[in-house]
């Protein structure tokens, strides 16, 4: 689950933290609406730090994931909008490094 929980996150706006406690290997299939589709790969994509233009990011705006909840409440899952300690790394000074041609 935790796995999934790391899917989940590039999809949605906010970190997914798995709280199931759940072990083990799970197949799941989701119903995805086709008009949510293009928005989670937007949203993924920022994730990953692509740069994308105006266009791309206005596919944003209005967006819900209602079919994604729908779909993880119909396989027993739900998401909670919760205050969890998270690891992050903070970079506060980079230096480029020379390197040898």
């Amino acid at each position: 689950m935790g796995m999934a929980a790391d899917m989940f996150t590039r999809f949605l706006d906010r970190p997914v933290v798995d709280m199931t406690n759940l072990k083990g290997g799970y197949d799941l299939v989701l119903d995805i609406a086709p008009e949510e589709r293009l928005p989670m790969m937007v949203r993924s994509a920022v994730a990953a730090g692509v740069v994308l233009p105006p266009q791309a990011l206005a596919l944003l705006d209005g967006s819900s994931m209602n079919s994604l909840v729908e779909s993880m409440k119909k396989v027993g899952l739900s998401l909670e909008a919760r205050r969890v300690p998270l690891e992050v790394i903070v970079v506060d000074q980079m230096q480029k490094t020379p390197t040898e041609n």
